[in-house]
């Protein structure tokens, strides 16, 4: 486990990783006596995904200086969804984390306060079947939801498999990426639907590349499913501030822009505008997103 204290302001990102701050001095005065917001993150896999995340947490903070001071404190540390989910509700060691979804489900977000700016412009809910290469062959005949069930999939527990089971799609549940990643290749089931985003990752076993694996080339699987930030509710000023900064973000650009330099030039390998889409419904969809947005796919 890996501690990083990121004070006070202004976070640098060098290398993939959050490291240094900037003194207090070219802060405004009228901060100066306040105590700064403490903000305690978690990450899972350090690397693309968190160096992202912490630009997000750290520009929208910095776009709201005014309101005062800030620290990051940021862990990294693998813990289970369930586990991460007590701990954010309790809000002693984490009190911000990015969640997928719209949390519906059992009331899985109860104690929790969504900072209703989605993190990732739309792309976690267009998805790329993962599979054995031997498999496409099949698939280059699929041009529907109907079609598509005919085919297995495997996703990690606590994911939404629940939902794709509720479509009356096969799932096959895993502990972890690796144990998916194993069954996959050992045919236990026939594809992980990944988002566009991470498809282009590195995926390995023991540091081994699975040659056997590859990303589908003609479909897109469409299901709403969004990121927010969330917020422990002992700190609803983190919350609102969280809030404020990513829309100014937004408003100013920053937020396409931060996206494009973590995910624009794998998204342009996809060719995504190009694809088949097969859109499945999401029976948690609260309308927060709006409907599903094809035009920005022609960007990448």
């Amino acid at each position: 486990m890996r501690h990083l204290k990121l004070f006070i302001g202004v976070l640098s990102l060098l290398s993939g990783l959050a490291v240094a701050a900037q003194s207090t001095s070219s802060l405004p005065t009228n901060t100066s006596t306040r105590e700064p917001l403490i903000v305690k993150y978690v990450g899972n896999n350090l690397g693309l995904w968190e160096s992202y995340y912490l630009e997000l947490i750290d520009t929208a903070l910095k776009s709201t200086a005014n309101e005062g001071l800030y620290r990051i404190d940021f862990v990294e540390e693998s813990l289970s969804a369930t586990r991460k989910r007590e701990m954010l509700v309790a809000g002693n060691r984490i009190n911000i984390d990015r969640i997928t979804g719209f949390g519906s489900k059992n009331n899985s977000h109860q104690g929790l306060l969504r900072v209703k700016v989605p993190l990732m412009r739309g792309f976690h809910g267009f998805r790329i079947p993962l599979i054995r290469k031997e498999l496409q062959a099949r698939l280059n005949h699929v041009n529907s939801a109907n079609e598509l069930r005919q085919f297995s999939l495997g996703l990690g527990r606590g994911w939404e498999g629940y939902i794709y089971k509720k479509e009356n799609f096969t799932v096959i549940e895993a502990q972890d990426m690796s144990s998916l990643l194993k069954m996959l290749a050992a045919g236990r089931f026939d594809f992980i639907p990944l988002a566009a985003t991470e498809i282009e990752d590195n995926y390995s076993i023991h540091n081994k590349p699975l040659a056997a694996l590859a990303a589908e080339n003609r479909l897109l699987i469409y299901m709403p499913m969004p990121i927010f930030f969330y917020v422990s509710e002992k700190t609803p000023e983190l919350a609102n501030r969280m809030e404020r900064g990513l829309l100014i973000m937004e408003k100013e650009g920053k937020m396409k822009s931060i996206f494009d330099k973590y995910f624009a030039e794998r998204l342009k390998k996809l060719h995504l505008s190009q694809r088949v889409i097969i859109e499945i419904p999401n029976f948690e969809d609260d309308g927060s997103i709006g409907k599903m947005n094809t035009n920005f796919l022609k960007e990448y």
